[in-house]
């Protein structure tokens, strides 16, 4: 069995692009945005240096990237080939589509505030 299936691959790329739009707009919001400001508490303290932030940010997704990729190999060489719903399959569609609702709702959230 390969590494990652065809379902999962596919859900990482969804994955991937989430990431990098939410990446894009808070990279706009820290550089072009006066009033911008970031829930996370661990990344606010840094949006008063650019740069730094949106390289925390980027370096933050690429760590939870590269470790929903390792669970998803460790699930795919533990479980049987034949189930329906591998480990790997729901931690792959779960973060996109967590990810996915958190784009919509700041989005809403940013549409509802701007108006």
């Amino acid at each position: 069995m390969p590494l990652l299936s065809r379902f999962q691959k596919y859900s990482l790329v969804v994955l991937a692009f989430f990431m990098l739009v939410d990446l894009a707009i808070s990279s706009w919001g820290v550089l072009f945005a006066p009033g911008f400001t970031e829930a996370n508490a661990l990344f606010a303290r840094l949006v008063h240096r650019p740069l730094e932030f949106i390289a925390a940010i980027g370096a933050a997704k690429l760590a939870v990237m590269a470790g929903i990729i390792a669970a998803t190999v460790w699930f795919n060489q533990r479980e049987r080939s034949d189930e329906d719903w591998h480990g790997g399959d729901i931690i792959c569609s779960t973060a996109a589509m967590g990810m996915g609702a958190m784009l919509l709702v700041l989005l809403a959230g940013n549409i509802v505030l701007i108006s």
